[in-house]
This record gives structure tokens, sequence and C-alpha cells, in this order.
């Protein structure tokens, strides 16, 4: 079972740093990582599409703009991390032009487009470790462990190694998930569908 610590310890294990047991242990090593783990797993997940993170859904409509260009702007997912395409459920395989913007009388982000009842491919947050793909696991540890070189260990070239090892595990971890992807291009459960 993998856990936030595991990943932790895996990061620290490649700066030749002793393990901790705990997040909330008053040590230095635990305060970095509490404070770099969450941006580098968003960091990670959103450099490539990820079959484990991945969803679609049907986007909720906010308003129809009353303009000649007939806009729709609809709500971002919450469990967005990056939208991938738009698309008519129809014409599935024809991605659609969108915008992302904040719109502050709403005070959220939205996202518009020209098509009426319009569909999100997106990255979503993951929060569960357990559903983290193995590739990705080692991938987001040496990621981890390459933000938190210079500050543990002081040592500038083993941060540029570590980012060396990291550059190609990911090179590695995503051609793996590109294979698994087009094995399932078929599939209608490829993606999560969210309801």
């Amino acid at each position: 079972m993998i856990s936030k610590i595991t990943i932790c310890n895996l990061a620290l294990a490649q700066l030749g740093q002793a393990p901790i047991s705990s997040l909330e242990q008053d040590d230095e090593k635990a305060r970095r990582l509490n404070l770099f783990y969450e941006p580098v797993r968003d960091e990670v997940l959103r450099t490539h599409n990820w079959a484990f993170a991945g969803a679609q859904e049907p986007l909720i409509l906010i308003e129809k703009q009353s303009d000649a260009r007939g806009r729709y702007i609809y709500k971002y997912p919450a469990e967005a991390l990056f939208i991938r395409r738009v698309f008519r459920q129809e014409g599935m395989q024809e991605a659609l032009k969108f915008k992302e913007l904040f719109r502050t009388d709403l005070h959220c982000r939205v996202l518009e487009t020209d098509a009426e009842q319009a569909y999100a491919e997106y990255t979503r947050r993951i929060l569960d470790e357990n559903l983290f793909d193995p590739a990705f696991i080692k991938s987001f540890s040496l990621a981890l462990a390459c933000d938190l070189a210079v500050a543990l260990t002081g040592d500038s070239n083993l941060a540029s190694q570590i980012l060396q090892k990291y550059m190609l595990s990911l090179d590695e971890a995503r051609r793996s998930n590109m294979t698994e992807n087009f094995s399932r291009a078929d599939d209608s459960n490829a993606f999560t569908e969210v309801r």
C-alpha cells in the first residue's frame, strides 16, 4: 500500500537522507516535504495525460452570452487540474476551441466555448496515493527530491543529477502510459466518467 510517507521517503532516499515516520514530526525534512508535496504532485500530474488521472464529464452551463458569437459559459470542473479538451458528445473525436477565464462576478474559473451541451476531458487532482501508477510514483518522488535537494543537502550537483534522473523517469513513465492509453483507446472505460 502506497502512502504519502512512502513517496516522501523515496524522495529522501534519493537524497541520501534518513526516512521520516510522520509529516507531523518536528523536523526540517518533514516541514519541507509538507510544503512541497502537493504542488509537486499537481505539477507532475499536469505534465502528461495519465491514464489513472483521466476523467470525462458533461460541463455545467452557467450562462449563454447574448452576443452574435453564441458563446456558452460553463463551470470549471472542481477536480480538474488541466483541461485536455472540450467536445460535443455526438462529435466526441472533434475537439472544440475553448478559453479558460476567471469571472470576477462569479468568483470562479469558467470555460467558454461556442458549443451547447459541451463535455470536458481533463486530468483530475488525485489525492489517494493508492491510485497512482507505479511509474508515476517513481517520477513524482524524483521530482520531490529534485525540489528539496539543495535545501536539505546544500549540494547543487546532486540536484542536477536528480533532475536528469527525473527527466529520464518521466519520459519512460509517459511512454508506458501512452502504450496503456493506446491499448484502451476503444474501451469506453478508459476514462472515469464523473457524475
